[in-house]
C-alpha cells in the first residue's frame, strides 16, 4: 500500500488554498478520494493530521471497539470525527484549509506537509524545523525500539555458522 513519505512545504494563497503534495495526492486518490481528510491531533503540537479513507476507516474501527456512550468515545469522536473535515482537490490539487485547523496550528502563508506512513501532518514552517531538532535527538535515543522485521525463510539469515 502507497503511504505519506516526505516533507514539502507550500505556499497559502489570499483565499487559504494550498498545493497538496503530488505524492500525498497520489495516495488518497489510489484510495478512492479525491482529496483527502483532516483532523486535529491528539497529541500536543502545532500541526493538524490528514490522512485518506484507508486511515480514516482505522480510526473508525478503534472508535467502534468502544462503550459507544462512554465519555472516552465522546471525547474521541468529538476530536477525530466531529472536528474532521472532508478536503476535496480542486483541478491544480489545491485544497482550502480550514481556519479552524489554521488558526490551531498557527499556519498563516505557508504550511509543511510530513508524511507519517498512514497519514501526514501539516505544520507552520517555523514550528516543524523546532520539532525536528528534538524528534531527532528523541529518535536516535529511541532507535533500540526499532527491529528488523523477522527473516523470511530461504534468504541465508538466521542459520548457525
Amino acid at each position: 500500500m502507497e503511504s505519506f513519505r516526505g516533507r514539502f512545504t507550500n505556499k497559502i494563497d489570499s483565499k487559504g488554498r494550498v498545493s497538496v503534495p503530488a505524492k500525498f495526492r497520489a495516495v488518497t486518490m489510489a484510495q478512492g478520494l479525491n482529496g483527502v481528510i483532516c483532523f486535529p491531533p491528539l497529541n500536543p503540537g502545532a500541526f493538524f493530521e490528514g490522512c485518506g479513507p484507508a486511515f480514516s476507516d482505522i480510526v473508525d474501527q478503534m472508535l467502534d471497539r468502544l462503550d459507544p456512550f462512554s465519555p472516552e468515545r465522546q471525547s474521541l469522536a468529538a476530536v477525530l470525527i466531529g472536528e474532521s473535515a472532508e478536503l476535496t482537490f480542486d483541478a491544480d490539487g489545491r485544497v482550502i484549509l480550514p481556519e479552524t485547523l489554521r488558526n490551531l496550528a498557527g499556519i498563516k502563508d505557508e504550511a509543511t506537509f510530513v508524511g507519517m506512513g498512514q497519514r501526514f501532518q501539516v505544520w507552520e514552517p517555523r514550528a516543524y524545523e523546532e520539532y525536528y531538532a528534538k524528534a531527532l535527538e528523541e529518535a536516535q535515543r529511541n532507535r533500540g525500539l526499532l527491529h528488523a522485521p523477522a527473516a523470511q525463510s530461504g534468504n541465508g539469515s538466521g542459520g548457525a555458522r
